[in-house]
Order: C-alpha cells, then structure tokens, then sequence
C-alpha cells in the first residue's frame, strides 16, 4: 500500500527477536504472547472499519486472515463493533505488534467519546512478535464502536485482533442458506426451498428475495414457503437467514432462475383509441385512451414508421400510462405513430389507428443522442477528464476503460486488485475524480466490493503513459459490509473538493440503515485522504442515514447535494441530503409506512417519489438545475426542474427505447454522457450488451 508519510521500516523483520520489557501506564495490564482469557469474545481485525489502514498479512502469527496495518500518519483508526446485552465496564484486549523502537500510542473511544488517551502500545521487538494490552472500558447495552486511533505521526501499530468479556454480545452472522431449489412452477406460483444455515446462538428468520427485493419473511425453522409470481417474468430467486441480534448471512445463497409460464388466456387486449400527438421542438408526445382486458393490460409497445421504439409498462396492480414522448428526433420531419397494447399472458391487440406528427425547428430540451461505444461488460462508475475524454469501469470484469468520445477509441487501463462480485450488484462501482485537484494529483476514487467487505480506494493515474498505477492503491476508508445486493457504489466530490460523498447500502439488513455507527444505508462524507471531517455528525463517516440502496449522487449549484435511491417494492425517492438527516428506511418506504409511521418526528420526506415499476433508478446528474434520473426497471430517463427545494415538470424520456438506464454525467458542450445496463442480475463477466452515449440537451 502507498502512504502518505514514509513506510514504517520492516528491517529485521524474519529475525527471532527478544520481547521488550514494555512501560505500562496505571491502569493497564500488559500480557505476553498469550491471548485472553477463554470467556472473551475476540473480534479479529480484518473484519473491523479501518480508515488510513489496510488488511495485511505479510508477518506471521496473526490470528483470522490477517491484520490492520496503520498508516503513518495521525488520525489512522481500527474501529471494532462489540454487542454486549449488560452496560458497565468491561475488560478490552488488543493484540498487536510494534517492531518499531518506539512507543505508538493509540487513543480508543467508545461510541465516540474517548475513554483512554494516548494508551501504550511499546515495541515488541520485532513486527513478528505480537503481544497483548488490555484496558478496561464503560460499554453501552446493544452494539458498540470501539475505535483505536492512532494518536501519533508514525501511526499505529499492527492491530491483531481485540477481544471483549462482553455478556451475551452477538456480531457473528449466520451462515448462507444452502441448496436452494424451486418446484411446482406455475404462471401464478411457486415453491422455494433451501438447506438450513446454522449461527453460533441461532437463526430466528429466514427472508426471501427475487433480484434484491423482498418477497417474504418465514421462522427460522422453516425452510420451504410459497408464494405468487407474475407469468412471463423472470425472477431471480435466494434467501438469506437472519439471527435474534439483527446479523444476516452475508453473501445469501446461490440464486434461482425462473420464469414462469404463461397462464392460459386466449383473450387479448382491445385496440388502443384515439391516438393523438403533439410536436414540442424534437419532442413528440403520444396520449391515447386505454385498452381493456379480460385480466389486465400491462405494456403498451409505441411504433414509429412501423418500427418499435418504446413501451409504456405497468403491472397487474398498476395499469400502465397512456402517455409516451419520442425525443432527440429529426427536426422539421413527419414521423407516423401506432400504439399496441399488451397482456400478462402476452397477447397483443390489433394495432392502433395511425397518426403522423411533424416535429419543430429546434430542440426542447432533450435532443439527439449519439452512441459513443458499445461494450460487453457493464458501465457503472464514468468521469470526464479534463481534456474531454472520458473513463468509465466495468462492473463484473473489474477493469477501467479509457474512451475518446469524438473518434469511438477505447483502451483497457487495467484490472483493479483484490475486487470481488457477489453473484448480484457488487463489483467495480463508483468511480470520481477531485474536480478541484485532479490536474496536479491525479488520483481515481474507486468504490469497490472485496473479498470481505465494501471499500473506497484510490490509485494514480499517469496521464503521460496513459496508465492505473494499480500498486498504488490507498484505502481510505474499509468496512462498509457487502452483500449480494444493495452495496450502493456512488461516488460525488463537492463541488470545492474538499469531500468526497458515497452512498452505501443497507446490506440487506435494515438495520444497518438506522444504526448511526453502522456506515452501511448511509451517505458518508470523508476528506480526500479517508480522514473524517471534524464537522461530521456523528464522530464518524456517516452525513445521512436511513437510506436502502442509494447510486444516485449529485450537487446543484447552491452546492446542495440530492441523492436517488431504490425502493424495494413500492416507491423509489430523491432526496435532498441534510446533514444528520434520517431518510427513514427501514421505517419508511417513500412516503410509504414500513415498520413504523413516515409522519413521526425526525424522518425528512423524499421531495419525489416513483413507482417502483416505473423507476428503480440508480445514477442521476444536475445540468443548468436540472435533475436527470436514469431508471433501470423503468427503463426510462426523467428530467425534474429544481425550483427551490422542489422538484418541477416532471417529464419522462427513452420509455423502453434504450432498455435499463444505470449512469448519467455531465459532459463538456453542456449535453450528458448516459449509459445502459443489461445483464446486471449477476455477476457473469462479458455478458452484457451495453452502450455509451451522449444526449445533446437544449
């Protein structure tokens, strides 16, 4: 890893060395090489929040899969979650190692009060040779964050494990669910089974998902449960389990595919009526009266000069619009429409009567689109370059590309290390650069899933060769729990890039959202470096909690941030980020009541909401106070006008034309870069048919 400050030296470091005799501060006990007492619960590094610190495993002895390595530099932490069911005071040990020749003390807080300043933590002789200090510290009833940060410029030592007499304190998740398996697939039905997961004190519940959203909730000694589907559309179908404290298995179980059949039905819908359109610059608005069906109309598919170009689409709950706008057109040209609807069971009506429209002599505000390039992975995080160009990551290969967007010229920079899928949304995410330093710094901010967790990275980027420096790596900030689905990945410098903002999600765990010493369901708010701003709410990474799954990030000019997440299975929000602000979820779904009231105190409403069917929308960018909302099961892009704190002309765009819309970002001439994403349900590398284009806007 590449510091800041000067490598700490690991002279000597194969050599037998003799355990110093360490000078220990009133209070504190120190042990020799042996752990603590049999009773202790021991929380092992690698899994704790590091900030300025990396997992490590070049010196042996360590316990778990390796341990914290600090920066060299003051402010560096290991922050450890501990749940103990009994408040009071409780003795903390960590087991560490300091081959240096000198004292590297650490100040450790609990629930961010400090408890201990400038504890002891003396050389060990050797970076191989690991000992104990063991404090003792007040803990809280329910889950605690104990932070050990580094207090001195030479940073911490090597944090091993830290290990707790706490009564009744459960961190540990279950473990996945195994062999999971449908039967009796109906168009209306089917029946989900797995194997059992087991859990050091038990699981209480298992939930059921298809492609991150939740289906239902059975007993912890259930292991098959039922449930509708909806014919013609294919699920993904896995399940996590849950214990008493709150822990979900991470990583859930293998996922499912189905798709049910059609259920008998030879009615079709009636023929559309009175199709109309009307002409605003390069935009053409369809509205026509709605068809009927025997069970329901879902889908309307819009026709131009006999070609599909869209598809209003709607639910067996929710008809489907009868409204469509065809945008980025020839100007000045006569364009012939026909609309056909659609039922579940996919039976098509006769076609509309026609209607031919002229379109005007300029653009409205969204104009012609010109695809730039197509790829086979999927584009997630993209920036702009000073010089106009652009790069962009692929989510399931891991790799960053570097575009041209005039002449279509693509080069592969590279594959960023130690990045792992999670057979759903995780992979390579967000990506950013400081628009305020970039010039002289040359930094890439990454938002990536490991091995064991999410994490915010940055590499050096050599704008002479052209070239990732992907040795370089500096972790900023680790910890953020993964699962198979909602990781969130956005990543947004303020305008003065002075911070760097991420969205995270919930992890599957709702939980996590209104934990405030969880970084999980959050939009967190770090300096360039990793370290956290004084000014931050709560003593920590997180600015806003109570969010789901958040991918949408963006400041207007006020330098106000708006933030776009997905609902699970009702509504979508934006919101207009306040610091300290509670987003509601899991209370909340929109201005929805999930487990709780949307009008009790504290919770900030969305300032817009969508259906889910009609959303599910991930990157948004702000253009002249324009709001830009890419859509994924929409499939569509809405444009919102900011006036005040409001959002205004609400209009919709690309319905069904260019499929699942995940990115959208500023461009040089005022236009937009946007993105697609096909085949983002798993995390097979190269499977997808993915495009990158520029939208000239008016």
């Amino acid at each position: 890893m590449s510091r800041t400050a000067p490598a700490r030296p690991r002279v000597g470091r194969w050599m037998a060395a003799a355990v110093a005799v360490a000078v220990v501060p009133v209070g504190v006990i120190v042990a020799g090489m042996g752990s603590a007492s049999a009773a202790a619960s021991v929380f092992e590094a690698e899994n704790a929040t590091l900030s300025q610190a990396v997992v490590a495993t070049n010196h042996p002895g360590f316990t778990g899969t390796g341990f914290a390595d600090y920066n060299n530099v003051a402010g560096s932490y290991v922050e450890f979650t501990v749940g103990t069911s009994t408040a009071g005071s409780v003795s903390v040990t960590f087991r560490y190692a300091n081959g240096s020749t000198a004292n590297r003390p650490l100040t450790i807080s609990v629930n961010g009060t400090a408890q201990r300043t400038n504890l002891a933590f003396n050389s060990t002789g050797s970076w191989n040779t690991w000992q104990t200090v063991t404090t003792t510290l007040n803990l809280a009833s329910g889950s605690n964050k104990i932070r050990a940060t580094a207090t001195g410029t030479a940073g911490g030592p090597n944090v091993d494990n830290l290990s707790a007499n706490v009564s009744g304190g459960d961190t540990q998740s279950p473990t996945a669910p195994t062999n999971p398996r449908a039967s009796n697939l109906t168009c209306s039905s089917v029946t989900f089974a797995w194997d059992a997961s087991t859990d050091n004190v038990g699981v209480v519940a298992y939930d059921v998902f298809h492609d991150g959203q939740l289906i239902k909730s059975v007993s912890g000694t259930t292991l098959s449960t039922s449930f509708n589907v909806v014919q013609n559309v294919p699920w993904g179908l896995y399940v996590q389990a849950r214990d008493a404290a709150g822990n979900v298995s991470q990583g859930s179980s293998p996922t499912v595919n189905i798709t049910p059949p059609a259920c008998p039905d030879p009615t079709p819908p009636t023929t559309p009526t009175n199709l109309k359109g009307t002409a605003s610059g390069t935009n053409i608005t369809l509205t026509w009266t709605a068809s009927t069906d025997n069970v329901a109309v879902i889908a309307y598919d819009i026709f131009r000069n006999g070609a599909q170009v869209g598809s209003v689409v709607g639910t067996m709950q929710t008809p489907p619009a009868t409204t469509f706008t065809d945008s980025a057109l020839a100007a000045n040209t006569t364009f012939t429409y026909t609309v056909q609807a659609r039922d579940p069971a996919g039976n098509k009506s006769a076609m509309s009567s026609s209607v031919s429209v002229k379109t005007g002599t300029g653009c409205a505000n969204v104009c012609a689109v010109t695809t730039l390039t197509s790829d086979t992975d999927i584009p997630w995080g993209l920036v702009t370059m000073p010089d106009g160009t652009i790069l962009y990551n692929r989510r399931d290969t891991h790799d960053i590309i570097h575009l041209n967007p005039k002449t279509g010229a693509k080069k592969n920079l590279g594959t960023f290390p130690n990045t792992q899928s999670t057979d759903g949304e995780g992979g390579l995410l967000g990506l950013e650069i400081n628009p305020k330093s970039f010039s002289t710094d040359h930094w890439l901010y990454v938002f990536r899933t490991t091995s064991s967790d999410n994490r915010i990275s940055r590499f050096k980027y050599n704008p002479t060769t052209d070239t990732v420096t992907m040795s370089s790596e500096q972790v900023l900030l680790s910890g953020i729990l993964k699962n198979k689905f909602h990781n969130g990945g956005r990543l947004r410098f303020s305008p003065d890039g002075q911070f760097l903002f991420a969205s995270t999600g919930d992890a599957q765990n709702g939980n996590n959202a209104q934990n405030k010493n969880s970084l999980n369901g959050k939009v967190l708010r770090i300096h360039p470096d990793g370290s956290i701003p004084s000014d931050n709410p709560f003593g920590n990474a997180v600015w806003s909690y109570g969010h789901r799954n958040p991918q949408g990030l963006a400041f207007d000019s006020q330098g106000r941030l708006w933030e776009q997440e997905f609902g699970n299975s009702v509504m979508d929000e934006t919101n207009l980020i306040q610091k300290g602000g509670n987003y509601g979820w899991p209370i909340c779904e929109g201005t929805a009541n999930g487990t709780g009231s949307c009008g009790q105190s504290g919770l900030i409403a969305p300032k817009h909401t969508y259906p889910v069917a009609q959303g599910s929308c991930s990157g948004i960018t702000i253009i002249r106070d324009v709001l830009y909302v890419a859509c994924e099961r929409g499939t569509r892009l809405y444009r919102e006008v900011i006036s005040g704190s409001s959002l205004t002309n609400v209009q919709q765009f690309f319905s069904g034309t260019f499929g699942r819309l995940r990115t959208v970002e500023p461009a040089p001439d005022g236009g937009m870069w946007m993105t697609n994403s096909s085949g983002d349900k798993d995390s097979t590398p190269n499977n997808s048919n993915d495009k990158v284009w520029h939208v000239q806007l008016g």
